[in-house]
């Protein structure tokens, strides 16, 4: 059964979106999984509602990218991402946006991860090894 992977980043690193689906569509099969994306930029409507749609979309994920761009390891949306991911236990894969230079987010600097670098190989092999 194909798992839902949650797929963390930045909406000014909106490039991420399209290079993972880009990367999926063109090399479909190869990673055992849907990625899902918080597509809705409810930040206007305040802090309730981007932590309602965060759970809304992580809801049913079996696992999380995060994808480490330039905006992405101080953002307090995506620590929350990576508290929510945590809290619901889910596996969660970090890799690094070609080019980035963005650190690690600061919720998962002392939390247990997989590290694959940017490439379809090895994101293949670590998103396949979530269970």
């Amino acid at each position: 059964m194909a798992k839902r992977i949650f797929v963390s980043y930045n909406f000014k690193d909106a490039e991420v979106v399209r290079s993972v689906k880009g990367m999926l569509q063109s090399n479909g099969g190869r990673i055992d999984g849907q990625f899902v994306f918080v597509t809705n930029n409810v930040s206007a409507e305040g802090s309730s509602a981007i932590d309602k749609e965060i759970n809304r979309v992580l809801s049913g994920c079996d696992a999380a990218l995060f994808v480490v761009g330039n905006n992405s390891h101080n953002s307090p949306w995506i620590n929350r991402e990576a508290q929510l991911a945590k809290s619901k236990n889910l596996c969660i894969v970090l890799t690094q946006f070609p080019g980035a230079t963005g650190g690690v987010p600061h919720e998962l600097a002392s939390s247990s991860y997989l590290t694959a670098p940017w490439n379809l190989d090895d994101l293949s092999y670590y998103l396949n090894r979530c269970q």
